[in-house]
């Protein structure tokens, strides 16, 4: 097993202890203390084209405002690096304060296709201009700056503006020979990037540079005037405020004292940066500082958006679709604008943030349910002025706390309402049908918000959000705002993951684990996937695999191998009471994923925990694999009566779901064909084959047939057991009609049904001979299975059907349909039964029921098919399906590989091919 736990620790403390060392070369007295990358409102056009295209600034930031912050984290000189111009600089000048002219520019790097960020330092308004022409060429560009002596640093290396294709490694060879100085502290990056820049700069050596000049046609001494030694740098990279300063460089100035005296700590700084007398200072926070920055960002967009125009909008350049997304933002926000108690949350906020309280009526008039809500943001405000350590910490607890509320009040109000409704009869005016062929979002916002007297569809919503937004419209707006943060500042660090993983693995240094997070709504209940996930786990557990389960849950505890959440909300079906689903805290996962250092996803159910799933791809740019349980088309069909047209709906949506994932697991070649034909349209090639295994429990017992069926058998007796969910889509009513006509011909043919379900009390009506065991705990099944005489499954849309492995394990035949999974494991007459249809299953019972040797072959070949199904063979596959390079090895001996042939054939193919 990886050191994966670990991962985050170990980095974050490799990376604390070589910015210690470096502080230590610069003595506190001469020391200058300079946040050399911060921005303000004059960063007034960003790098990504959807801003531009809305018209948002980078921030909102007045200049006073960000130098306070400057200074109430004690720095002593002063720098603004807003993107290509220095605006704010000759603004501060002019009113006679001492400031140093900077800049970040956005160099265009040809040869690459790739813009990237250089900061320059101490130059003059005429210099900007020129700089500003030459920043089309980076050559061009730091040409001019040796030329004219203004310092440059190379900021966030790893991270640069590009097209979509992969970088190129070749560029950091270039980049070496270009930069004497670079950023390996940046405020808004995460420790992983910073340390990886960090042992970068240490992997220098003279040979190396003079290598790469040969290679490239590069003389570094045009660039650099030490060109193996390089210069650590720091900054914040802020541009909200909250965090201007906090990190940083220390300028190392012999005599500070006596120098300051008579020349300007701007040209003390200036000097030293030339020197490359810098060190780093201040720590990094992964994703959580730029998580708060873009809640303050949206904030103010919300507060602050101005109608960006469509002409101009589909006139600039971009794409369609980019011009298209623009269009729904702008019109969700404009729309939202008109919300005014979201519009005041937004504003609280961002005060808040600012250190500016809620007002008292504002405490004591909001609802209870918000109260909390109202109390974290006062508690931000209120430790704005503390040690900067302190209020970031706060921050980090605040955000994920106000999420939960939020996110609680949904789950409470969503119960609240549909205990109303349950006093309202629903199916006098709507079916299932119409409700889900009625469910649509109408194309034009305002329609959405304030409702329509003149509806020209009846497919559109019949919604008035303006009346919904005041009970459940604003948590849930609130808490999308706050995951969607969350989102976007995750997915800028983690964009390029693989790239900055490649470029571990070139440094032999910190290079992530590969671990796989099993999401799940489903382990411990009573149903087949929870049996099958039950097994994995266990497994897993066994093996130590680099594979962790976790579930939403009220009572399960953390164990190894499962992570468990507890829930904000919780809900039933009324098809599926006994099965709870619990809602989770999204924001939850994502940490315990960055923190469990995991880098992709398993998820088994469609659920809640498939849209966490998605989400966690998004935010963290990881590949999120789907186990498929359930036919989800034949259960729609089982059990509902839904037109057709509505059926293809559902179809539609499982579509849109499934298409998301890198791939997909199946456990029958019906599914495959149904997943990569038209109705779904999925890759081939990202397609797995796998199976289940059972419990080492399942194996013959030897029991009293009488004392085990509580003397409601007879030795003699043929007994045929059912096992599972006594409901419609598992086919239990073709039962009565089959047992009907065996029994009028073989009175000794008895039939067991071992389960509970919504269909129990008629299927007791219709089966009057039969014996209902009720729910049997799984401890008790082996027993069972051992004294039945044959299983039968009248289902339909079974994926796999455990409980076929379970009873073959015990020695019992099997007889299904011909369908999906059965037909997966079962092979006809020699270890069970596969049946058309109903009349074809009767015939073959009966010649089970006759004939006493076949009856003998059928038993004792089951038990041999069961054994082809070995956990070691089908995990193996697995894993290295979903590309754990470093699993262990499962299987190796030939008599465990020759196995494969034996398992369905192309479940074989896959297990083969992956061995």
């Amino acid at each position: 097993m990886t050191d994966s736990l670990g991962f985050q620790k170990r980095i974050q403390g490799v990376y604390q202890s070589m910015l210690s060392k470096q502080e230590m070369k610069v003595p506190k007295h001469e020391r200058i203390k300079i946040d050399l990358h911060c921005h303000d409102y004059n960063s007034d056009v960003t790098d990504e084209l959807l801003g531009r295209i809305l018209r948002f600034p980078e921030t909102w930031l007045k200049t006073e405002e960000l130098i306070l912050n400057l200074e109430k984290n004690q720095c002593n000189a002063i720098t603004i690096t807003n993107h290509n111009n220095a605006r704010s600089c000759w603004e501060v000048m002019e009113k006679g304060r001492d400031i140093l002219p900077a800049s970040e520019f956005t160099c265009y790097f040809a040869e690459y296709n790739t813009h990237l960020h250089v900061l320059a330092y101490g130059f003059s308004p005429e210099q900007e201009a020129k700089l500003k022409h030459y920043r089309r060429n980076l050559y061009h560009f730091l040409t001019y700056t040796v030329e004219n002596n203004i310092p440059t640093i190379l900021p966030h290396p790893l991270y640069m503006y590009r097209a979509k294709e992969q970088i190129n490694p070749e560029i950091f060879e270039k980049l070496l020979l270009m930069f004497e100085r670079i950023e390996v502290m940046n405020g808004q990056r995460d420790i992983w990037q910073n340390l990886l820049t960090w042992e970068w700069l240490n992997s220098i050596t003279e040979e190396k540079i003079d290598n790469l000049q040969k290679k490239h046609g590069i003389n570094s001494a045009n660039f650099c005037k030490n060109i193996v030694k390089k210069h650590f740098t720091g900054g914040s990279d802020d541009h909200m405020g909250h965090f201007a300063g906090s990190c940083g460089s220390y300028l190392h100035v012999p005599n500070l004292g006596e120098r300051q005296k008579n020349t300007p700590m701007s040209q003390l700084a200036l000097e030293a940066i030339r020197n490359g007398d810098i060190c780093p200072y201040g720590s990094v926070a992964n994703h959580q500082k730029l998580n708060i920055a873009f809640i303050d960002y949206f904030s103010q967009i919300a507060l602050h958006m101005k109608e960006p125009g469509l002409i101009r909008m589909f006139l600039h350049q971009g794409s369609l679709k980019d011009k298209l997304i623009c269009l729904g933002f702008s019109n969700m926000m404009q729309e939202l604008r008109r919300h005014r108690f979201t519009m005041f949350f937004f504003k609280t906020l961002h005060e808040a943030l600012k250190g500016q309280r809620p007002g008292i009526l504002t405490r004591f008039k909001v609802s209870p349910d918000f109260k909390p809500l109202i109390r974290e943001i006062d508690e931000i405000a209120k430790s704005k002025d503390k040690d900067q350590e302190q209020y970031f910490s706060l921050l980090k607890n605040s955000i994920p706390k106000m999420f939960t509320t939020l996110n609680r009040v949904i789950a409470k109000r969503i119960k609240d309402k549909s205990s109303q409704m349950e006093q309202i009869d629903l199916t006098a005016d709507i079916d299932l049908s119409s409700l889900i062929n009625k469910f649509e979002i109408p194309t034009h916002f305002r329609a959405l918000f304030e409702g329509s007297h003149d509806r020209k569809t009846d497919d559109v919503s019949q919604v008035n959000l303006s009346e919904f937004l005041d009970t459940l419209s604003f948590p849930m707006l609130a808490s999308a705002f706050i995951a969607g943060a969350s989102l976007i500042s995750a997915r800028v660090l983690m964009n390029q993951r693989k790239f900055v993983n490649n470029f571990a693995k070139s440094l032999g240094k910190h290079e992530h684990p590969e671990r796989v997070l099993w999401l799940t709504d489903t382990l411990v209940d009573k149903n087949g996937v929870s049996s099958s996930l039950s097994a994995k786990l266990k497994f897993i557990t066994k093996n130590n695999l680099d594979i962790d389960f976790l579930i939403c849950h009220d009572s399960l505890q953390n164990q190894p191998h499962l992570k468990v959440v507890r829930p904000v909300g919780r809900f039933s079906v009324p098809s599926y009471p006994d099965q709870t689903f619990h809602v989770p805290d999204i924001l939850e996962i994502k940490k315990i994923f960055f923190q469990g250092g995991y880098d992709r996803i398993m998820c088994s159910t469609e659920l809640l925990m498939g849209l966490v799933a998605l989400y966690l791809k998004e935010s963290m740019a990881v590949p999120v694999y789907f186990f498929l349980h359930t036919d989800w088309m034949e259960f729609v069909n089982k059990t509902t009566n839904l037109e057709p047209q509505v059926v293809d709906r559902i179809r539609r949506i499982l579509r849109a779901f499934y298409l998301q994932f890198d791939g997909i697991f199946v456990m029958n070649q019906d599914h495959a064909n149904w997943l990569t034909g038209p109705s779904i349209g999925y890759d081939s090639k990202k397609l797995h084959y796998t199976a289940h295994w059972v419990d080492e429990a399942f194996h013959p017992k030897k029991q009293n047939r009488r004392m085990v069926f509580d003397n409601k058998v007879e030795e003699n007796d043929i007994v045929i057991l059912y096992a599972g969910r006594i409901s419609d889509e598992k086919g239990v009513f073709d039962l009565p009609v089959l047992m009907k006509n065996l029994e009028k011909d073989y009175p000794n043919v008895k039939l067991i049904v071992a389960g509970k379900g919504p269909a129990e009390e008629r299927l007791k009506q219709q089966l009057p001979n039969a014996v209902f065991l009720g729910w049997v705990d799984k401890t008790k099944m082996p027993d069972i299975y051992s004294q039945a005489d044959m299983l039968i499954l009248p289902s339909r849309f079974d994926t796999f059907g455990n409980v076929i492995l379970e009873a073959m394990s015990c020695g019992t035949a099997v007889a299904a349909y011909d369908e999906k999974g059965p037909k997966a494991i079962i092979k006809t007459n020699k270890n069970g039964i596969l049946a058309k249809d109903s009349g074809d299953l009767k015939q073959k019972l009966e010649l089970f029921i006759r004939d006493s040797s076949f009856r003998l072959s059928l038993k004792q070949n089951s038990l041999k098919r069961a054994n082809d199904f070995k956990p070691e063979l089908i995990m193996e596959a697995f894993v290295k399906s979903i590309g754990l390079s470093g699993a262990n090895k499962l299987s190796s001996s030939k008599s465990e590989q020759r196995r494969v042939q034996l398992l369905p054939e192309q479940i074989g193919k896959e297990l083969k091919k992956a061995i």
